[in-house]
């Protein structure tokens, strides 16, 4: 599958001034962002160590904000964070089900007591502290392990200005109560978004499989605004 920044330029769409990111773990996609020209952003991880290497590698662009918080559904909910020993990267506030034996070399090593932060309360914090930065965020990436839909009930503000969303996807049971991709298509089609591209990286041995999907905002027949 091309990346975000491809598609948009296959669309013939504008490309994003910024991009919002949840899950960005240690910062892998930043110099992708970056050579692309998507020279602002916002950029969300809540564990300490990829957190650590996030920050460094941000330092490095003004318009690059790191914050370290979980997103949620509602602000201040005490969540359960379950911490896998790949860095971090398949941790997931859902206990992992189908993914240990669709991924039997990752293992869940810890879990973090966290309190969970809305996504529409973590954009008010930039547009206070960094307003230069909060007008220009319309590609929102979301790499949250099956808490997808939890994330974007707590963004329905900021989906607002928002006109293209990367996201993993999954089948469903690879994490508990993670969101099927068919109901997370059917929530931002609530908001104007349309499956453009997807694809799946095989069904899932443990009844999960997972995949990477792009939406776009779809106004006046065409895509974006």
């Amino acid at each position: 599958m091309l990346s975000a920044l491809e598609i948009i330029a296959k669309l013939r769409c504008p490309m994003p001034k910024g991009v919002v990111q949840v899950g960005a773990n240690a910062g892998q996609e930043l110099q992708s962002f970056y050579d692309a020209g998507v020279h602002q952003g916002v950029f969300i991880e809540p564990l300490d160590a990829p957190f650590t290497v996030l920050q460094r590698l941000c330092a490095s662009v003004p318009g690059y904000l790191p914050i370290q918080a979980v997103c949620g559904a509602r602000d201040g909910e005490d969540v359960t964070f379950h911490v896998a020993n790949n860095f971090g990267a398949s941790s997931s506030t859902l206990k992992p089900l189908g993914h240990l034996e669709d991924y039997p070399h990752v293992d869940f090593v810890a879990e973090q007591k966290l309190t969970s932060f809305t996504l529409d309360r973590v954009m008010d914090t930039v547009h206070h502290h960094r307003p230069d930065l909060s007008g220009n965020l319309s590609l929102l990436y979301m790499d949250v392990q099956g808490a997808e839909l939890s994330v974007l009930k707590g963004a329905t503000r900021t989906l607002q200005q928002i006109d293209y969303i990367y996201t993993e996807i999954g089948l469903g049971d690879t994490y508990e109560n993670d969101v099927a991709m068919e109901d997370l298509f059917m929530f931002l089609k609530m908001f104007g978004f349309r499956l453009v591209e997807m694809t799946m990286i095989g069904d899932g041995a443990g009844g999960g499989g997972a995949g990477n999907a792009f939406l776009c905002r779809y106004t006046d027949r065409r895509w974006g605004r």
